[in-house]
């Protein structure tokens, strides 16, 4: 095939919708699909010269994998080295010694699974991984290490056989990926059997130019519906879409038109075949390289700009960064049939380096001495939790079968609870403090907490893994209670920001961070179509909570503290790394906490109204007061720190917050409605 000058133009879009959508450009909501268009490309381009290969008898299966090592290696090792070097003076403990697993996975075309198990892409804390984005080389490696071999037995056995094989492959791929990116988001995102479908749409299109390629008049209406659906594909992907599933299609499906029609009118083909176009395309996996390490190291440490002009001026960096990768590290291991030793030695050095710093960040867990020692004081207060925490948190994949007579209890022990916590992590961090105060009162208390889900029934978190989970479990909490009536009162805490809203707002210094919420739905009956809609859907689904929980028992609903949005231990402590010493006393203003706050708490109210008269009193506790004042809202009181990351409060926060509940409980007791 020859090559055509349009392909680079498509690589130019692909690339510039992921740089832009991790840069910050909230309109373009599906630029991720940016590395869908890779794969089609890449599965066109590769699977067609293995296709001509194949034709021509001259298939080798160790000049593909030299070809293929040539192509990744030499910018991924530089790229990699490189994060690790700035990383060294820019990364907390914790986070280098991660990025070296990372690091060395990613070498291994295998960090795909690595985050599997460690993060999800859409979470907010997936922008700032130095390495993340490599998860997309471990898929098309995977699929390269297999597609080879396979086209190479049906090419002997029976050529005709390719397209039916590939085809049943394909759907089989996509079939699987719609059925599963809902519940096991995860596993669908970061997997090659839920990708495949996409590279091998791209073998497909190479297939038929080869046997059946499209008419020649279908060429310029197809280049023209293919370049709409891959915009389409990048600006129009509703928030927490299933991923990959229907919404990949436009991308995928536009592409493969792209493809398919190299004779389209030159009026419309000059659009990605300009010279700007090209260039973009040329350098587009170097630019694919480093625009992650450098947005994920600038966010990490909070020194991303916050102005339109300063992302343009790191824009502008990384393309020189790129540009300087693809001409004296891409281009010369590309066009050279050797390596001489000239070029050889340095990629090696590189490798083993790589490997050495990321063994021995994990023998020393990143490396801590790094840091003065008041610096890794101010990190510990990230694991400022109680030592029950992690036992008694439930995760949603031991949700089936899990018996609730496993189910935490504090306080007094030596009788039946009768107190019951409800919540997500936040009731979870809260439970054992909460259970020394009520000790003190006689009381015992039940911990029935589940990681990342809203403690109410009826509802479900959008876009969430194993989301199906999160209202079983509620629903089995609701038979619990009906079986232990000696339980008569329950205290509901979540960091309900997270579920009442489908937007974050502004973090603790007024800035939209862009942090992508789980907000809840209805189980049952018709989705909103509102942010209105769907608000009002969560104080009917609360309000039928409280009226049935208030028929038997006492309920204190605690409202949740402030969406920071930024890591308060981490960002302290690189102040203190760069030598602004711990302040005493830190806060942030009252005004951006009300912009969420406010409205959770009419929410609330508005919930406990509807409810209607119970017989138990329902009360609300403003976990705010505890923190705030009218000007402000603490994030560090008396030189301790009451954030642990983003959001969970510290021992001693809790500290504060605990007795404010115990007497929410006791107050309650003694003011019971007639």
């Amino acid at each position: 095939m020859h090559y055509r000058q349009d392909i680079d133009g498509l690589r130019a879009i692909a690339i510039l919708g992921v740089v832009l959508y991790h840069a910050g450009l909230k309109e373009m909501s599906g630029g991720y699909a940016g590395v869908d268009v890779f794969f089609v490309i890449s599965g066109f381009l590769i699977g067609g010269r293995i296709l001509d290969d194949l034709d021509r008898g001259d298939f080798s299966f160790k000049d593909f994998y030299l070809r293929r090592a040539r192509r990744i290696l030499p910018a991924l090792v530089a790229m990699v080295l490189v994060t690790m070097i700035v990383g060294w003076w820019t990364l907390i403990p914790h986070d280098y010694r991660y990025m070296g697993g990372a690091a060395v996975t990613a070498l291994l075309s295998l960090s795909n699974v690595w985050f599997l198990n460690r993060i999800d892409y859409f979470n907010p804390e997936a922008t700032l991984d130095p390495l993340i984005h490599t998860w997309s080389l471990g898929i098309e490696e995977q699929f390269y290490a297999l597609i080879p071999l396979l086209l190479f037995l049906i090419w002997r056995i029976n050529r005709k056989a390719v397209l039916p094989t590939l085809l049943v492959i394909a759907a089989a791929s996509f079939l699987v990926a719609v059925a599963t990116s809902g519940e096991y988001r995860l596993w669908a995102f970061y997997l090659l059997h839920t990708r495949a479908w996409e590279l091998l749409a791209g073998v497909l299109i190479a297939w038929s130019q080869r046997n059946r390629a499209l008419p020649t008049q279908f060429h310029t209406p197809a280049y023209l519906i293919g370049l709409l659906l891959v915009v389409f594909g990048l600006w129009a992907v509703p928030p927490n879409a299933p991923w990959p599933g229907v919404w990949t299609l436009p991308a995928v499906a536009g592409t493969a038109l792209v493809l398919a029609a190299p004779q389209a009118a030159h009026g419309l083909s000059v659009l990605l075949a300009n010279p700007l176009m090209r260039f973009m395309g040329l350098i587009s996996y170097s630019l694919y390289l480093w625009h992650q390490p450098v947005f994920g190291i600038l966010k990490k440490t909070y020194l991303w700009p916050q102005t339109f002009f300063g992302v343009v001026l790191i824009c502008v960096a990384l393309l020189v960064i790129s540009t300087l990768s693809w001409r004296f590290v891409e281009q010369p291991f590309r066009t050279h049939h050797k390596w001489n030793w000239r070029k050889r030695t340095p990629f090696w050095v590189g490798i083993a380096a790589i490997w050495v710093i990321a063994i021995g960040g994990g023998v020393t867990e990143g490396y801590p001495k790094r840091m003065p020692t008041e610096v890794t004081e101010t990190l510990a207060m990230r694991s400022s939790y109680s030592p029950t925490y992690r036992r008694c948190l439930l995760v949603r994949g031991k949700v089936p079968g899990y018996d609730f007579a496993d189910a935490c209890t504090f306080g007094d022990t030596t009788a039946a609870p009768t107190v019951a916590l409800l919540g997500d992590s936040h009731a979870g961090r809260a439970a054992l403090p909460l259970g020394n105060m009520l000790k003190a009162q006689g009381k015992g208390l039940v911990e029935l907490t589940l990681s990342s889900c809203l403690p109410v029934a009826g509802l479900i978190n959008d876009g969430q893994t194993r989301a199906a989970q999160c209202p079983a479990f509620n629903d089995s909490v609701r038979a619990y209670l009906d079986a232990h009536p000696k339980i008569t009162q329950v205290v509901v805490y979540a960091n309900w920001l997270n579920y009442m809203f489908d937007t974050s707002g502004p973090n603790i210094f007024g800035h939209d961070a862009g942090a992508i919420t789980i907000p809840s739905l209805p189980v049952d009956g018709p989705t909103p179509t509102t942010t209105a809609q769907r608000e009002d859907a969560f104080v009917a689904a609360l309000a039928a909570q409280l009226r049935w929980l208030g028929q038997h028992r006492e309920v204190v609903l605690v409202s949740s503290t402030g969406h920071l949005q930024v890591d308060i231990p981490r960002y302290y402590a690189n102040r203190q790394w760069w030598g602004t010493p711990l302040p005493r006393d830190a806060h942030y203003p009252r005004s951006i906490e009300a912009v969420r706050g406010d409205r959770m708490r009419s929410m609330f109210v508005a919930a406990i109204v509807a409810a209607g008269p119970l017989p138990n009193t329902v009360s609300l506790l403003n976990a705010d007061e505890s923190f705030c004042t009218d000007e402000h809202c603490d994030l560090i009181r008396d030189g301790a720190i009451l954030f642990s990351d983003v959001n969970h409060l510290t021992l001693p926060a809790l500290d504060i917050l605990a007795p404010e509940i115990a007497r929410s409980l006791d107050t309650t007791a003694n003011s019971k409605q007639p």
